[in-house]
């Protein structure tokens, strides 16, 4: 999964039990990624952004508005997916792109991301958070294949 021959591409890895635990990692990660003037986008396979305003409006960050207009897409199909991601990597810009789910979709989605961004010169981070649940591997397999970790303290350990 890791693209080791280009350095602009970060990959780093989360693992969450529910949506609620999601999203009280991936917020104030995200508020902080505005404040850098990154452009984020997430695409999820359940979960929605419903389950993200609930916490957003509980938690103390100074981005909300711009944190509930970024690019939200859960149950996409694979086409919408491939165009939005086509889109992220024409527009130049430091990108993070979420996603979220079972192994099966983050491996999914990766490949559409792979066959777009073989060539780009963007600064992107892609953080695949995998539901615990629904994760058929070894932990130990899938973080070593990353160069971080996303964790609740709101930082990457490397």
């Amino acid at each position: 999964m890791k693209n080791v021959d280009q350095q602009n591409i970060k990959k780093i890895c989360n693992f969450y039990v529910s949506d609620i635990h999601l999203s009280v990692v991936l917020l104030p990660y995200i508020n902080n990624e505005i404040n850098n003037n990154v452009e984020v986008t997430t695409i999820f396979e359940k979960t929605n952004k419903e389950n993200f305003e609930e916490v957003l409006n509980k938690i103390n960050v100074n981005n909300k508005e711009k944190i509930l207009n970024i690019n939200w897409i859960c149950n996409y199909t694979k086409e919408e997916i491939n165009k939005k991601i086509k889109e992220i990597i024409s527009c130049g810009k430091k990108h993070t792109i979420i996603i979220g789910g079972g192994e099966e979709f983050i491996l999914l989605i990766n490949k559409i991301i792979n066959c777009e961004i073989i060539n780009s010169k963007n600064h992107i981070k892609i953080i695949d958070c995998y539901n615990i649940e629904e994760t058929k591997s070894n932990l130990n397999n899938i973080v070593c294949k990353y160069d971080g970790i996303l964790n609740t303290m709101n930082s990457i350990k490397t």
